[in-house]
């Protein structure tokens, strides 16, 4: 009845995995089955697959979910930019749940409204952390014949079974994998918390109608509706097939959510390894706090957190911090990011002063080269090692304080100067794109070009710089005077004016 390799939990090893063949990407990874880093190979690089667990609607996302997509984004765009993978993306929606439920009734209304109210909630939050929704969204209530379907099956091969309840849970003495393949539990206590299950590691995967006042779903065992983990490995086997390269989700999925998506999904499909590379963020948690949790009150919603912090900010707070270890919000780390930022528009709006003539420098292009090619060699291996984000920073800054340096010194003021700033430009692209890579937007020098306003504001900083260089030429301190008014009041507009000599340049 059973096929062999299924028969006993002794005849397998949780910590086997398969190597996949394919498309090696260069890049090594760190997999929690073997617990150690491994090459990433995708079976091919022109379709690789990636699903990520999406939320549970019944409140508003808090910056932990924030923390968690936010470095997704991070990592899908470095494997799209970077290194030119197509990447195919899946999110599901759980938009019915015994949470959802309770919401609904604290607050009077069907569980539908409470659903839908919350999913917009959240895409618009992941809209104002500039990350874009993914390829694929699947929601369980519109996909429930799937899921029964997929119950159908494991219970005809053996590896479900029905209580006297109605409810049906898998069998765990049926799976190729023990408990424990993904995370180390031997500290957990599995106890079975239904008298009906036949063992604590078996999970469920239809619960029966307990209250007829709650939304249900007919099905062949009886009123009710899917677990949790069931819904996820039916939606993504209904978009990727019996393998998938990449799952993603923060580190609090990983046991029990990932580990039991893996075990029922190798018995529906007949295989050993449904997942190839599960991939987890660490959780963010709050300053002199080891766990945020709405049960606990200490939770910032997402749309709180954005009245005070900029995006770009928790963005680059997310890319200073490895995607897998723990984070600690508090304001030093956000001030850190801030500065950082500012230091790089600081850079930007130099490089494009050199470009424009209104600074002149000395610009030793075998040095500048040199500092290009290590650069760019540099960041490369770091986006190789485990996506090493915090390391890509670093080199960053170094370029920055490097070519400012370069930039800022007194004596390339009117003095000798090179034909040529090239070198400069490709180390300024290099900057500007691995930003971008990152989500972080800087390009504003060359989106200034194209704007409407750009042609009014280069008449005023004209004018302004003709009645200054008067002032100077005449030793006139009204006329200064005024200038520097102009100047001021047009910096609370969001205007910065930069006075050289006899030149005046501008950015926002």
């Amino acid at each position: 009845m059973f096929k062999s390799r299924f028969l006993t939990q002794k005849s397998c090893s949780y910590h086997i995995w398969t190597q996949p063949t394919g498309h090696n990407t260069s890049i090594n990874i760190y997999n929690c089955v073997t617990r150690k880093i491994e090459p990433l190979i995708v079976k091919n690089k022109n379709a690789v697959t990636w699903y990520t667990c999406g939320p549970t609607v019944y409140d508003s996302s808090h910056i932990g979910h924030a923390s968690c997509y936010v470095k997704l984004d991070i990592i899908q765009r470095i494997l799209k930019n970077h290194f030119g993978l197509n990447l195919v993306t899946c999110m599901n929606i759980t938009d019915v749940d015994d949470k959802i439920i309770k919401r609904a009734i604290e607050l009077k209304v069907d569980y539908k409204e409470v659903s839908k109210q919350y999913e917009k909630e959240f895409w618009k939050d992941l809209g104002d952390l500039n990350i874009p929704q993914p390829d694929v969204v699947v929601r369980v209530t519109e996909n429930m014949p799937l899921i029964i379907d997929f119950i159908k099956k494991l219970e005809e091969e053996g590896y479900a079974y029905k209580t006297t309840d109605n409810s049906v849970y898998f069998d765990s003495s049926r799976s190729c994998h023990s408990p424990g393949r993904l995370q180390n539990i031997n500290e957990i206590v599995l106890v079975p918390s239904n008298p009906h299950k036949l063992a604590p590691a078996d999970f469920a995967l239809w619960k029966s109608l307990k209250n007829q006042n709650e939304p249900f779903f007919d099905s062949p065992w009886g009123k009710g509706r899917p677990g949790w983990h069931i819904e996820c490995s039916t939606l993504a086997s209904h978009i990727f097939g019996s393998n998938i390269d990449i799952h993603a989700g923060g580190l609090d999925l990983r046991f029990p959510h990932h580990e039991n998506e893996e075990i029922q999904s190798c018995a529906f499909h007949d295989n050993h390894q449904w997942v190839n590379y599960w991939l987890h963020t660490g959780q963010l948690h709050l300053k002199h706090s080891t766990k945020m949790s709405k049960s606990l009150k200490n939770t910032i919603s997402i749309q709180d957190m954005l009245k005070d912090v900029e995006p770009d900010v928790f963005r680059l707070t997310c890319v200073m911090n490895q995607y897998s270890s723990p984070m600690e919000y508090h304001a030093e780390l956000l001030d850190t990011a801030k500065n950082v930022l500012k230091c790089y528009k600081i850079f930007l709006v130099a490089c494009r002063e050199v470009k424009q003539g209104f600074i002149r420098p000395v610009l030793n292009n075998d040095v500048l080269c040199e500092l290009l090619m290590r650069s760019v060699k540099e960041i490369h291996e770091a986006f190789c090692d485990n996506f090493n984000t915090p390391r890509v920073i670093q080199i960053l800054n170094h370029i920055v304080s490097k070519m400012n340096c370069m930039i800022n010194s007194a004596a390339n003021y009117q003095t000798k100067t090179t034909d040529n700033v090239y070198y400069l430009v490709a180390i300024e692209n290099l900057v500007l794109d691995t930003l971008n890579t990152f989500g972080l937007d800087f390009d504003e020098a060359k989106k200034l070009q194209s704007e409407d306003s750009t042609e009014f504001i280069n008449l005023l900083v004209h004018f302004r710089q003709e009645v200054r260089n008067l002032g100077l030429q005449d030793r006139n301190k009204d006329l200064l005077k005024l200038c520097d008014n102009l100047r001021d009041d047009l910096k609370k507009a969001g205007l910065s004016i930069r006075d050289h000599e006899k030149l005046s340049s501008w950015s926002r």
